[in-house]
């Protein structure tokens, strides 16, 4: 049996990356011996960790400051250079066929721990190849091509990664939740789950929604946490949208959320695959994304299951969103009945045999 070490900064966060590993966890616990390292406590893991998977802790948290910059490069700096130390006692005691890393800076730490582990290596590359941090550009140019695997999420990035000299797979995310049909006539919510970051541009959303003339009754939530949570919120204090739009915390059980929405909404700067897509698509929900680089048209029909609107475009997107929430629903029906049948086709086996190749 294959022996597969996953090493990450934490499962404790309500994250995407941390999602995509608990299904790979999941997963890969029936069929491989599954190895978990992170850098903090495992015990309070948002998600779920499979009772097989042996877990170490390297006793080291990364907690970041986001709201000051200079401490944050401190602390990641200092965080680098003890993580590498501590890893490398623990990955010196355990005899393993691959290791698993979900970030540029945690495929660092693993090639600077042991030269000789990048013929293990296998990097998961979760961000669009286009977005513009240049540290992480700087880091991913130097370990990237010297790693045994680079699974990509998108099918735009792997030629680029294959351009670096890399070799470049294309892997898509598991699906978390199976699809549930929905009459979705009842609701008047639109929804956005994600990080408050910047890059996720949720106040490009708050600024589409204050441009909706004619509401008709709908109501947007946006479900996340972050550092922009404060200036999320002036911007809706400030758009007078108290009655219509609202921040709420993410949940364990996010199910619940998707089950109350009826469309779902996306804007972020550039994705590497934009798994809330495919969460939301499980219940039948319809997604209005721009159609950034790189991960939402992998996932999104233009007109069928969804709709991509040219990104940046936000004045064609609140146009084509006003239009939408005020016809009879025979469209949003129309698209829901996409949206089920593109997760139904999602083929979790498929999936499977490709990462059982790529560890052959």
């Amino acid at each position: 049996m294959k022996k597969i070490v996953i090493f990450i900064n934490s499962m404790r966060k309500p994250g995407g990356i941390e999602r995509v590993v608990s299904n790979l966890l999941k997963e890969w616990s029936k069929i491989y011996d599954v190895i978990l390292i992170t850098k903090d406590d495992f015990d309070n893991s948002f998600y779920e960790i499979p009772l097989g998977v042996k877990c170490y802790k390297l006793g080291i948290p990364l907690e970041l400051n986001m709201c000051n910059k200079r401490q944050r490069i401190k602390d990641v700096a200092v965080n680098y250079f003890k993580s590498i130390g501590e890893l490398r006692k623990i990955l010196r005691k355990i005899n393993f066929d691959y290791i698993y890393t979900t970030t540029p800076l945690n495929s660092l730490e693993v090639y600077m721990a042991d030269h000789n582990i990048s013929k293990k290596l296998v990097i998961s590359e979760h961000a669009s190849a286009f977005a513009v941090n240049r540290v992480y550009q700087l880091i991913k140019r130097y370990v990237y091509p010297k790693s045994y695997c680079i699974s990509v999420c998108n099918k735009t990035d792997v030629n680029v990664y294959k351009g670096w000299g890399c070799n470049a797979v294309y892997i898509p995310h598991l699906i978390t939740f199976t699809a549930q049909k929905r009459d979705l006539l009842h609701s008047k919510i639109a929804l956005n789950v994600g990080r408050y970051t910047s890059d996720k541009r949720q106040s490009d959303l708050i600024n589409i929604w204050r441009h909706i003339e004619k509401k008709n009754e709908w109501k947007l939530w946006i479900v996340g946490m972050g550092e922009e949570q404060e200036r999320l919120q002036a911007l809706i204090d400030e758009y007078y949208l108290n009655d219509s739009v609202y921040l709420k915390p993410p949940i364990k059980n996010i199910e619940e959320i998707y089950k109350k929405a009826a469309l779902f909404l996306f804007t972020s700067r550039a994705e590497g695959f934009g798994m809330v897509l495919l969460e939301a698509m499980a219940f039948g929900i319809p997604c209005i994304s721009y159609d950034c680089p790189s991960g939402p048209r992998d996932i999104i029909e233009n007109g069928k299951n969804g709709l991509l609107i040219e990104n940046n475009d936000w004045k064609t997107y609140s146009q084509v969103l006003e239009k939408l929430i005020n016809e009879n629903g025979e469209r949003l029906e129309y698209m829901s009945e996409n949206a089920f049948g593109t997760v139904k086709r999602w083929n979790s086996i498929e999936i499977m045999e490709k990462w059982d190749e790529v560890y052959k």
